[in-house]
């Protein structure tokens, strides 16, 4: 069986947790996370440092906690085992996104890129080399986005470099987007928010050469800057990375 570990005991961390011991697909080592004062999650511990040891026996590490703890980790993890990031803001940062490339491919580990709140980012990658122009659209409530604006407002709209950098939390779908297609400073972005609403949606419109594709997910907010999907599409992506049998979709 395989071992996996959590960076971040959030609602996604302990859907996917809840998840993997269900189904007895994994073992879960331990969960990162020095915000909670729970001991354990489910029975696993949580601790609040980690040495590099604990990396050795694992066979991949989820982040599912914020870009700062990416940063972090990454490089530290990918010497031992493979990396799963939620938090694909961290890529908006060149440097980190290269050195992390560069340690996978030194020491032998893959970096996954879970589709997160969104539908074919694996099409986005497929075609990205015929793609000249990318935008994505969020609308979410003001208190997803941690606001409490009276009336629909746009937040920002421009390069999804600096949409990242702005809502670091709230635009991981922008910079996925970003990170398959043409990148950071090219994809432009636009975030907005919208009282009349308890959905998190995200427009997404794709043009290239004999291509015009667009994309509209929309799932219903259940507090914070988490959608309904999410969850379901955090456990979809860990399955297919620990494997199995039967049908796969890839």
């Amino acid at each position: 069986m395989k071992k996996i570990a959590f960076l971040g005991g959030g609602k996604i961390g302990r859907s996917m947790m809840s998840h993997v011991q269900e189904n007895g697909k994994a073992q879960v080592a331990f969960v990162y996370d020095p915000f909670l004062k729970d001991a354990d999650i489910n029975g696993v511990p949580v601790v609040s440092e980690i040495r590099d040891e604990m990396f050795e026996e694992l066979d991949l590490v989820v982040e599912c906690a914020n870009a700062d703890v990416v940063a972090q980790f990454i490089a530290r993890a990918l010497k031992y085992t493979n990396f799963m990031p939620f938090s694909m803001t961290a890529f908006r940062d060149d440097a980190l996104r290269d050195s992390a490339k560069a340690a996978a491919e030194q020491h032998g580990h893959m970096i996954y890129l879970p589709h997160g709140a969104i539908l074919g980012l694996d099409g986005i990658f497929d075609g990205r080399s015929e793609l000249t122009e990318v935008t994505v659209e969020t609308i979410k409530s003001p208190a997803s986005l941690g606001r409490a604006d009276t009336e629909y407002t746009v937040l920002y709209e421009g390069p999804t470099r600096k949409a990242t950098e702005l809502y670091p939390r709230n635009v991981n779908v922008h910079a996925a987007i970003a990170l398959a297609g043409i990148g950071f400073d090219k994809t432009h972005s636009k975030i907005i928010a919208d009282p009349s609403v308890n959905t998190n949606t995200h427009l997404i419109h794709l043009v290239g050469k004999g291509i015009d594709f667009t994309i509209r997910v929309s799932s219903f907010s259940e507090g914070g800057v988490t959608g309904k999907y999410t969850p379901l599409s955090a456990c979809g992506s860990l399955d297919r990375v620990l494997g199995g049998s039967g049908f796969q979709f890839v």
